[in-house]
């Protein structure tokens, strides 16, 4: 694969890609489906030749040599995996994720590759294939709004992370992690709340509203709406 140029994985996928769909490849086809002019993709197909990795009559059909269906076979794996992963997973429109597969799928490692491919069978290996896993939609729902996922439940079926407009008063947790917009966790990162510090309840509104809690030795207050953005994990 080393010693093929990415313009000339292009024609090998592209070739297989115009058999599968129409039975056949022509140098016209290569050409549209490319994007690139007929003279560049004569070049191209001569130097495929002379590798004996597509076999090509003057004026006739391009037909994959035994050597260049495995290659094309491999690059292609490797695109459909690339999409499947940015569109299927990661939520990416279509029209992108085929257009990064493309970029991507010259440059990423073999190891890199195999985790994906097990990655992505894994994900699709969940019985109820008319739904995505729950924590899959958590993920999109947080990559696109920023909202936390529920809280997670610990071994013992007590729930320890939670958000910290969840906790009573005296309760003690360590902060995991700040969402929201950009403004307002910068906000709360400079009032101290950063991963890792540890603070306590000491008042809840009765209607929840304010928060007031201590954080390395100050009193602190959050809106309802903004302690909800904390997530800590229980002492």
């Amino acid at each position: 694969m080393e010693t093929l140029s990415h313009s000339a994985q292009d024609y090998l996928e592209a070739i297989l890609v115009l058999t599968l769909e129409r039975g056949q490849a022509r140098v016209k086809e290569v050409a549209e489906f490319l994007g690139v002019k007929k003279p560049s993709v004569v070049a191209a197909v001569k130097g495929l030749v002379k590798k004996g990795l597509v076999k090509h009559e003057h004026y006739g059909y391009l037909e994959l040599a035994p050597k260049g269906m495995a290659l094309a076979q491999e690059i292609y794996h490797r695109h459909q995996t690339l999409f499947r992963f940015l569109h299927r997973i990661l939520g990416i429109d279509a029209q992108t994720a085929e257009q990064d597969a493309c970029k991507m799928e010259h440059y990423i490692s073999p190891n890199t590759l195999e985790r994906l491919v097990r990655f992505v069978e894994f994900v699709e290996s969940f019985p109820d294939k008319e739904r995505e896993p729950k924590w899959l939609s958590h993920f999109k729902r947080y990559a696109e709004t920023g909202e936390p996922p529920p809280c997670v439940s610990d071994t013992t079926g007590g729930e320890k992370v939670k958000t910290l407009d969840q906790l009573k008063v005296g309760e003690k947790a360590v902060v995991k992690a700040v969402k929201g917009d950009p403004s307002l966790k910068k906000k709360m990162l400079v009032m101290g709340l950063v991963p890792g510090a540890e603070l306590e309840v000491e008042r809840v509104a009765p209607l929840g509203d304010p928060v007031s809690f201590r954080l390395k030795g100050f009193h602190l207050s959050l809106r309802k709406e903004e302690a909800k953005l904390v997530q800590v994990e229980v002492k």
